[in-house]
């Protein structure tokens, strides 16, 4: 189920100067049933560039403003053609090889036919993931196989859909009736011929305007608050996976106005530099100000000659972890890259050998133990 929401707020996180876009972005979702749950994920359907889409029409001969009914995702739609390329197909994803193989066929030049239909064999693989991992899309395909030129209802069946790209959601629908947000890092890279390209999602989020509409879905996630308010609760979180924990805290914020006993919260937080990332920085000072988060471990990895990482914050804390884990039902979570989580878990291992009475042989079953019963949660990207 989707629901039309409104910008409400969207400001940039981070200094102009410094080479990380983050930013902050929140919708008004009054007026839809839209409904979510701590740890849940805001699906968002962004639009291709406009100006990129009239760009390609333009190269390839195409009228933009040309009407086409088609089916697509099992409903019948008439749009432009220019509004097809915007709103609805994914021409600046990744083709699979069926696209290849399926271009090969309209290809009236046949070394192009031969050389899309390489492409897809065993001998041609090499070359395909080069393609892949240098996001090679579908316009870039259309552009350099100048022979292939598909009609445009075959491209609408070829081309895959816009499909929604998932953000943690970063608020408490109990602190923030009505409203729901999101921090979002602005995808950027380089290809191997130098040219800059942008994540289709992220770069449409950082190019809204106060009072534009977007439509958002929503998705469960595993990222839940433990059932009983008084378990403790132990996050990490590199960059922007934060967002889910500033929801867990601003969740327990609310119980605790309203008279609930809640239980410790620690939070892990990395990033590269405290004056360049330190997200959400003033709130999470106030709420362990506040005695709220209980513990603020903060590693920026880059503020002195020694990179410091979550990983060894958590093993200066060896006895916290060992006593909320083992002794009092605690839960932990992680959230962001996938790269520290290997570095996480043996720091975690650490303080059950060391200090909680766990034979080496037997911690990775405890860690495993606790994976099933939802204690020991990572979200990995």
């Amino acid at each position: 189920k989707t629901f039309d929401v409104k910008v409400t707020s969207l400001y940039r996180m981070t200094p102009e100067t410094y080479d990380r876009n983050i930013f902050h972005i929140e919708f008004d979702t009054r007026g839809t049933d839209l409904a979510y749950e701590i740890g849940d994920a805001l699906g968002v359907y962004g639009h291709n560039d406009p100006s990129q889409v009239s760009d390609f029409c333009k190269l390839l001969g195409l009228d933009g403003s040309r009407l086409i009914t088609a089916v697509k995702d099992e409903q019948c739609q008439t749009r432009s053609i220019q509004s097809w390329l915007t709103h609805a197909l994914d021409l600046f994803g990744r083709p699979s090889k069926r696209f290849y193989a399926a271009l090969a066929d309209f290809a009236a030049d046949e070394k192009e036919a031969e050389k899309l239909r390489w492409l897809t064999t065993a001998e041609g693989s090499a070359e395909f993931k080069e393609r892949v991992a240098d996001t090679t899309t579908y316009a870039d395909l259309l552009l350099e196989f100048a022979s292939a030129r598909p009609s445009f209802l075959h491209l609408v069946d070829l081309v895959a859909p816009i499909k929604p790209r998932h953000y943690s959601i970063a608020s408490s629908a109990k602190m923030h009736p009505g409203s729901v947000h999101l921090c979002v890092v602005s995808v950027e890279w380089r290809t191997s011929k130098g040219e800059l390209r942008a994540g289709q999602c992220t770069r449409f989020l950082s190019s809204l305007s106060i009072g534009d509409r977007v439509v958002v879905s929503v998705k469960p996630s595993v990222m839940k608050l433990p059932p009983i308010d008084s378990q403790p609760v132990i996050m990490a979180g590199l960059g922007t996976g934060m967002a889910p924990f500033r929801a867990f805290i601003e969740e327990r914020a609310v119980l605790k106005m309203q008279g609930a006993k809640v239980g410790p919260m620690t939070l892990y937080f990395g990033s590269r530099h405290r004056a360049m990332e330190y997200l959400y920085g003033e709130e999470l000072e106030a709420y362990h100000a506040d005695g709220l988060l209980t513990n603020l471990r903060l590693a920026f990895s880059r503020d002195q000659k020694e990179k410091v990482y979550i990983q060894h914050r958590m093993r200066d804390d060896s006895e916290l972890l060992a006593s909320q884990m083992l002794g009092q039902d605690g839960c932990f979570y992680l959230c962001g890259p996938t790269w520290p989580a290997s570095d996480v878990k043996d720091a975690m291992v650490g303080a059950f050998t060391a200090i909680g009475g766990v034979k080496p042989s037997d911690a990775n079953k405890v860690i495993e133990t606790l994976k099933e019963s939802e204690r020991y949660i990572l979200e990995v990207y």
